[in-house]
């Protein structure tokens, strides 16, 4: 084989691997502040940035799981972004991560010791 031939298959497996593995966001399951941990209890979804108050409803009432493809599409036409909200139990204080454009979907769900665990991919 070739070096071209070497190169161009190298490229190509490069280019390949990068569309395969989407980012995904996680929110953390704790947060520190001083010498307390608190638990997160809550997460929110919204549709621009989250002083504007546009909070995403889930797409059931069952669970937390937002499908995100008409709603990356509205963002993308009012050059904006969703943002996941977490909160936790006992402060007030929240972590907001911006949801990366390539996601299709956020969830949520209770884990250890009724933590929620919430994460877009």
């Amino acid at each position: 084989m070739s070096w071209n031939n070497v190169l161009l298959l190298s490229a190509g497996m490069f280019l390949f691997s990068g569309i395969a593995q989407a980012e995904k966001i996680n929110c953390p399951e704790t947060l520190k502040e001083g010498n307390k941990t608190y638990t997160m209890n809550y997460v929110s979804l919204f549709m621009g940035p989250p002083e504007e108050k546009a909070d995403l409803m889930p797409d059931t009432l069952d669970a937390w799981v937002w499908t995100l493809k008409d709603y990356q599409d509205y963002v993308k036409e009012h050059n904006t972004s969703l943002f996941l909200v977490c909160r936790y139990k006992g402060i007030d204080k929240i972590v907001t991560i911006k949801v990366p454009a390539a996601a299709k979907k956020c969830s949520a769900h209770y884990g250890k010791k009724d933590a929620v665990l919430a994460a877009c991919e």
